[in-house]
């Protein structure tokens, strides 16, 4: 930090900070070890799944915190949320309060009071994606798809690579539709992961294609999650649907994961993620795909249970082949499956246990 006015900087003197600050890397961490003492002194324990939950089950009813650095989401009984409020007015913390969800996290969240169906959409990203790219896409055609069928990014040679100024503006439309997928927009991900591999380096197709990806953004900038409340005789119902892009990677051979979880219909959870290894077969990419949905409808389950909330069993995963849902379902290491890796293998466990259960 720069020395205030009226003091003079001794040479091999430094001044030491006695108070975190906003704006300083250990500032958010700081923050965070301050609420949990006051949510802990409020009678809230911390979920053993995810740190940034915080649940509270008193007389007057549960009550549920996310914390996300400074912005807290509270979910629950009106009379124990009142009474959480109350107890954090006695700390140090100066609260805002917004009686009605509007945003978070930068996503515009609508709902409409006669059928409590929520609407999630990040409306300010992408005007901000209109006002910086709008002029370049204006004239480009309406597309169907987010991205072209088959695209594939082929790192270039230097000679082949654009100029520093539109290589700037790439890393710059890439990261926003980063930030866009990550909330609000899961069709966007496989061609935004696909583009994302030469943010060091594009040449003119990544660009065009990039181009291709906002323009369809923009058209399409009224799409968003759509949660709708569950009935009371509904049970909390988990499915996910998984893949794989067999050597989809055209230089290093390597498969690519996608998988969506879905809770009540809702799209929850979703990755498109290159794998860590070459598989030598489709099937043996499908189960590698398989393994990483396992561990995450793991997670959400185990996240739910610490809700309180009880999930039908066993939980449905879709996959589109046979070779490797019999790999799953069967124990037997044949000549082509033996050099699978053991961290995979833990599938199998789930189905026995009744945890999971494959269909085509």
């Amino acid at each position: 930090m720069d020395i205030p006015t009226g003091m003079e900087a001794e040479k091999g003197k430094c001044l030491v900070l006695k108070k975190t600050i906003y704006g300083l890397v250990q500032s958010a961490r700081e923050f965070y070890n301050k609420l949990v003492l006051s949510l802990k002194d409020c009678g809230f324990c911390g979920s053993s799944v995810d740190p940034c939950l915080w649940i509270k089950h008193s007389d007057l009813g549960i009550v549920m915190v996310a914390v996300y650095v400074d912005d807290c989401l509270v979910v629950g009984n009106e009379k124990a949320i009142n009474e959480m409020i109350e107890c954090l007015k006695r700390s140090e913390f100066g609260l805002k309060i917004k009686d009605q969800l509007t945003d978070y996290l930068s996503c515009r969240i609508n709902i409409n009071q006669e059928t409590k169906t929520t609407f999630v959409m990040q409306p300010h990203l992408i005007n901000s994606l209109s006002d910086k790219f709008g002029k370049e896409v204006e004239n480009l055609k309406e597309y169907g798809t987010p991205g072209t069928p088959c695209f594939k990014v082929v790192r270039p040679d230097d000679a082949d690579k654009v100029d520093t100024a539109m290589q700037s503006r790439y890393r710059s439309g890439v990261g926003m539709l980063l930030y866009l997928i990550k909330h609000s927009r899961p069709d966007l991900a496989n061609i935004v992961r696909e583009l994302s591999k030469c943010m060091d380096g594009a040449n003119l197709a990544a660009y065009k294609e990039m181009q291709r990806v906002i323009k369809f953004v923009l058209d399409t900038r009224m799409l968003c999650l759509k949660i709708q409340p569950k009935h009371e005789s509904e049970e909390w119902d988990l499915i996910s649907f998984c893949d794989s892009d067999w050597a989809g990677d055209p230089e290093s051979r390597i498969s690519v994961t996608g998988f969506v979880v879905y809770l009540l219909g809702v799209p929850i959870c979703w990755r498109s993620k290159a794998q860590k290894g070459v598989t030598l077969s489709s099937s043996e990419a499908e189960y590698v795909a398989m393994s990483e949905a396992v561990k995450e409808i793991q997670f959400v389950y185990y996240l739910l249970q610490s809700m309180f909330i009880e999930v039908k069993l066993p939980i449905i995963v879709r996959s589109d082949n046979i070779g490797a849902i019999f790999m799953a379902e069967t124990s037997s290491a044949g000549i082509r499956t033996r050099h699978v890796d053991t961290r995979y293998h833990f599938v199998r466990k789930h189905i026995v246990d009744g945890f999971i259960k494959f269909f085509l």
